[in-house]
């Protein structure tokens, strides 16, 4: 079926000020009235704390202090002013920021949804990894929380696999990728939503279904969050290359009408064009 804009839901919905670390950056929508909470909320034109011309902390917009921070210079990622639908983005260069305990975050391990915008340009797999949960050799790692036994991550897959894939460890791979009519080219604009509930792991990139993998609670060693690397990976391959607009954690899993109404939201915002 052919891919459609969406438009967001323009309701008018005011934040008190002590929710959040700085303005409130959406206009005529707020993710954390959904029916599941919004433990991190970080976008590219809110919240950003520069060193120079560097970013050293994102703030997490939730009001739940889930902030990502980087100390060493070097590791630090570049803000770029005018990216996706002209605002602001947060471009990955082989570097790394480390957030909160996503394990601590969630109610029911085996119930969650995370969302995450991804601009042009951004690099696959060129070493030539094609596993979705990150773990695999030479997947650029998006976000991860702590890779070791029960972890959960975001990754580029190899260019043949059409862009973005996710999953959990525990006990054996659940990896979700792509489905034929869901794949996306390199570098082109991505929303992408991995997320878990008793049906399995499962993953959306740009409005359209990925496949679905078996289902599985994390375990607690699914900790740090990280952008940009693996938490415990040094390995030039593994990092992710490229710019990220926005992302989003809930605990718990979205009706379907709510993905809807984020992806509307971020279609909107970024001009990404998403369908079924």
């Amino acid at each position: 079926m052919g891919a459609v804009f969406r438009k967001h839901p323009k309701q008018a919905q005011p934040v008190p000020s002590a929710q959040v670390h700085t303005e409130h950056p959406a206009q005529g929508f707020d993710p954390r009235h959904l029916s599941k909470d919004l433990v991190v909320w970080c976008r590219a034109d809110a919240g950003v704390e520069t060193n120079g011309s560097t970013v050293s902390k994102w703030r997490d917009m939730s009001g739940r202090g889930h902030d990502f921070s980087q100390a060493t210079a070097s590791s630090q990622p570049t803000p770029k002013k005018a990216g996706l639908g002209g605002h602001p983005e947060i471009v990955w260069d082989d570097d790394r920021m480390t957030g909160s305990d996503l394990y601590a975050m969630l109610t029911d391990k085996g119930e969650w949804t995370i969302f995450v915008v991804m601009g042009e340009g951004w690099q696959d797999s060129s070493g030539g990894g094609s596993g979705a949960s990150g773990s695999y050799s030479n997947s650029p790692n998006l976000l991860t929380a702590n890779p070791s036994i029960g972890y959960i991550g975001i990754c580029v897959l190899s260019a043949n696999r059409g862009g973005f894939g996710g999953g959990i460890f525990n006990a054996g791979y659940k990896d979700s990728i792509p489905e034929t009519a869901g794949k996306i080219n390199q570098g082109e604009p991505a929303i992408f939503a991995l997320y878990s509930d008793s049906g399995g792991i499962k993953t959306r990139q740009n409005g359209v279904d990925g496949t679905t993998a078996a289902a599985a609670d994390l375990v607690s060693t699914a900790t740090t969050l990280q952008i940009g690397d693996a938490a415990d990976n040094n390995n030039a391959d593994d990092y992710y290359d490229g710019p990220l607009s926005e992302a989003m954690i809930f605990n718990g899993v979205l009706t379907q009408n709510e993905f809807s109404i984020v992806e509307s939201y971020l279609s909107d915002r970024y001009g990404i064009r998403v369908g079924h």
